[in-house]
């Protein structure tokens, strides 16, 4: 299944919830559920409909951790340089 267009008609619809007159509840059905499904980001979705299908997969498919590990992947890869010709100095000194 792949959804094309996915996300802004979501987020003004929760916008328009959030600003209205109405109350937003959970849902007591406990059976009610969203079955995960693999987020394909579409070659057609405009520019801002990609970037909210990206944003919508790291929230919901990766964490925080791994997240982190992508953004600082250059500082951590300095470090174990470092930390490499430290540990090889030290063994020939």
């Amino acid at each position: 299944m792949e959804v094309k267009g996915l996300g802004e008609e979501d987020v003004h619809l929760y916008r328009k919830y959030l600003h209205g007159d109405l109350t937003v509840i959970q849902n007591p059905v406990p059976g009610l559920f969203h079955l995960w499904h693999e987020k394909r980001c579409a070659d057609e979705l405009t520019p801002k409909q990609y970037r909210m299908c990206i944003q919508s997969k790291a929230m919901n498919e990766a964490s925080h951790s791994h997240l982190g590990m992508l953004v600082f992947r250059e500082e951590i890869e300095t470090h174990l340089h470092k930390q490499a010709y430290r540990t090889n100095s030290e063994a020939i000194g």
